[in-house]
């Protein structure tokens, strides 16, 4: 087994490391008539220069080479059941290693852009420290103060933003979403009509105290009640609140040659007022601990280490998951198809932004895929929320990974109240997923939890989630469930021929299989479209960590 003693000392990727480390990437191609690489393990396709690190953190240039600074390094290990990922269709029971690596993209401003404190001063980005507190907006647009929580440095590109009657400009990575009036809109994707929210005035106001490291960390992970006690707190004694207007867009442009960026984190609205704009870093991910981190650490292992772990824990097969799979896509196929050689599955967790040439690794070793939307892929949310032009590279996928016939696929949509939750996107998912996938696909509504930068709203209502199955069963898909809700009906597997149970669940545990050995159904006979059989670990404990770098 790997012990602590495994543990690399971790390289700091928010400043690009000085020599290639871990692995030469396959994922990439020169850009013609430049000295750029483009990257296309995502669809974001970085254009990536001598020495700079593409929006993910874990992929580089070296001596005109790509590297995966992740290959050769998991940042944890858990031992998950299959439906956890969530899968139903497919060997069901199974006992799934789920691993992961750092990476995922943070979005910055460059040295000396001011950020506006609790107390009304304004402090350099790269002077930020955490536990410093600054002013947040909320998600009804009210100033709130909020906690920085931590904070790194990259190169990248850098926009100039002006807007009409605002003595500075914004300076920020073209990603880097702002507050306007038809939404969040990323810096690259602003138009010279758009009204940007901004600080309009401002009145002293007395100091406000900082709360160390060792207690922001303490009372965000284990007493959030006490964190919110600080925050009002430190609302009360800053009498004073920014005052806002809308203003508009004057000019866009960039400032040229890539430099160095600053970011950082801060709860709970996770939104902050930068040269007096209003702006947010991305605010979804749910498993912020891993993706999130900007260093390259982990434990060290190569392809067959993660095979002999995921042997030695009696488990069926692997997961890649937490982040964003493709963006270690190299790693993650030698994983793979070292893995197949040894009986093992392979699964994907994917937020489904893809390309062609990931998705024509995947029949090499990925054997299952569940495709993770957010708010049905409705255009305006995932603009506003996850910082993309919309869902076409995730529909694209979809459809190429169906057609290598390699593959099972599942669908996940992430309901999210008030902001992700519109019927009408819904149904043209479901729509697709008929279409596209056919009748008896899969598909999961699962229930939204706070977490991470998405603390203002709360959780998803039961009623809503049975409104998107009902529209989904209403397109003619067979197989809908309900996730993240203990207990509902819509947890069970049931016959599309006689309406009985087929497979009953309790959140992740299977409590009853109502299947014959040909996977017909017990009372009627109709073919169930699972997988497998049931696996005997059904019956196991399921769901343990086996190792996790902090």
């Amino acid at each position: 087994m790997v012990t602590k003693a495994d543990l690399i000392a971790p390289v700091d990727v928010r400043e690009p490391p000085g020599h290639a480390t871990g692995k030469v990437g396959e994922l990439w191609r020169p850009v013609e008539g430049t000295n750029k690489i483009v990257c296309t393990a995502c669809a974001r396709y970085c254009k990536i220069g001598e020495g700079q690190v593409g929006l993910c953190g874990v992929r580089g240039v070296h001596d005109g080479k790509l590297w995966l600074y992740v290959y050769g390094r998991v940042i944890t290990g858990h031992v998950d059941p299959i439906e956890k990922k969530p899968v139903m269709h497919y060997r069901p029971g199974s006992k799934i290693f789920s691993i992961a690596t750092t990476g995922c993209n943070w979005l910055c401003h460059p040295a000396g852009t001011p950020i506006l404190m609790a107390d009304g001063e304004t402090v350099p980005v790269e002077g930020l420290k955490p536990g410093t507190v600054l002013w947040s907006v909320n998600g009804n647009g009210s100033p709130l103060p909020a906690i920085v929580a931590s904070a790194g440095e990259r190169k990248a590109e850098v926009l100039r933003i002006s807007a009409s009657g605002q003595r500075e400009a914004l300076l920020a990575t073209p990603e880097h979403p702002v507050l306007t009036a038809r939404g969040w809109i990323a810096a690259a994707n602003l138009r010279l009509d758009d009204s940007v929210l901004t600080v309009d005035a401002w009145s002293e106001s007395p100091h406000v105290s900082i709360i160390s490291p060792a207690d922001f960390r303490h009372a965000a992970q284990t007493h959030p009640d006490e964190l919110s006690g600080f925050l009002r707190t430190a609302s009360d004694v800053s009498r004073d609140q920014p005052q806002f207007a809308w203003r508009k867009i004057r000019s866009i442009r960039s400032e040229g040659s890539p430099e160095s960026v600053y970011s950082f984190e801060c709860i709970p609205a996770h939104t902050y007022i930068c040269n007096g704009f209003v702006v947010h870093n991305c605010r979804y991910c749910q498993n912020f601990d891993i993706s999130q981190r900007r260093k390259v650490e982990g434990i060290a292992v190569e392809p067959q280490d993660v095979v002999r772990m995921t042997l030695e824990q009696g488990c069926q097969g692997l997961a890649y998951t937490y982040n964003q799979p493709t963006i270690f896509m190299e790693f993650a196929r030698d994983i793979g198809m070292a893995a197949r050689k040894a009986g093992l599955m392979n699964i994907f967790v994917s937020n489904g932004y893809d390309t062609p040439e990931a998705v024509a690794e995947m029949p090499k070793f990925l054997d299952c895929i569940t495709v993770d939307f957010k708010g049905s892929g409705e255009t305006k949310f995932v603009q506003r929320y996850i910082g993309i032009p919309n869902a076409d590279p995730i529909f694209d996928t979809i459809q190429r990974i169906r057609d290598t016939k390699a593959t099972h696929i599942e669908i996940t949509d992430l309901i999210i109240p008030q902001v992700g939750d519109d019927l009408d996107a819904a149904r043209k998912l479901s729509k697709f997923v008929y279409d596209e996938l056919g009748p008896e696909t899969p598909i999961h509504f699962l229930r939204f939890h706070p977490d991470y930068k998405m603390n203002e709203f709360p959780w998803t209502p039961q009623e809503t989630l049975e409104k998107h199955c009902a529209v989904a069963k209403e397109e003619g898909l067979k197989y809908v469930y309900i996730g993240n809700l203990g207990g509902h009906p819509l947890e069970h597997t049931y016959c599309p021929g006689c309406g009985a149970i087929a497979i009953r669940r309790y959140q992740f545990d299977i409590t009853g299989w109502y299947l014959d050995k040909h996977n017909k159904c017990k009372k009627c006979g109709t073919q169930i479209p699972i997988v497998g059989k049931l696996e005997k670990t059904f019956k196991e404990d399921r769901f343990y960590s086996v190792l996790h770098h902090r």
